[in-house]
């Protein structure tokens, strides 16, 4: 294994995850981790022209905290950790990163914010599941 995504929005469930990627950095010594978070823009819309307003709570600000607290959670790892922020809708943004690194592996948390962003926008992690081309590990 040689890299792994670990998808982060800062949730107590992305830290899960987060822990779970520890353990995999320690199981295979010569992988790389690729933290990423990703900020939704202010308006998605879809085919029927409703909008996500998501959005607004997120954005450059809560990156750089997700930032600081990954780099954190991941400190032991340095020199083998990366982070990277990236705007789009998050299932397919996280899906086309593990693509362009060709990405071993993604690990991620099994739910974010809320029940309600869950219902709204339907779960991160099944659109994952759903789109990605590599093994994707959830964590509860």
């Amino acid at each position: 294994m040689k890299t792994i995504i670990y998808a982060t929005d800062g949730s107590d469930s992305a830290k899960k995850a987060g822990a779970m990627a520890g353990k995999l950095l320690d199981a295979f010594p010569e992988a790389e981790l690729l933290a990423v978070y990703v900020i939704r823009p202010l308006f998605v819309g879809d085919a029927l022209g409703f909008a996500d307003a998501a959005g607004f709570d997120q954005g450059e600000d809560v990156a750089k905290q997700i930032e600081e607290q990954t780099l954190q959670l991941f400190d032991r790892w340095q020199g083998r950790v990366r982070f990277l922020a990236i705007t789009g809708t998050p299932a397919v943004a996280i899906s086309g990163l593990a693509d362009e690194e060709k990405a071993d592996l993604i690990v991620m948390g099994s739910h974010g914010r809320g029940a309600v962003d869950r219902l709204l926008l339907g779960s991160v992690s099944h659109g994952v599941l759903n789109r990605a081309h590599v093994p994707v590990l959830v964590v509860r």
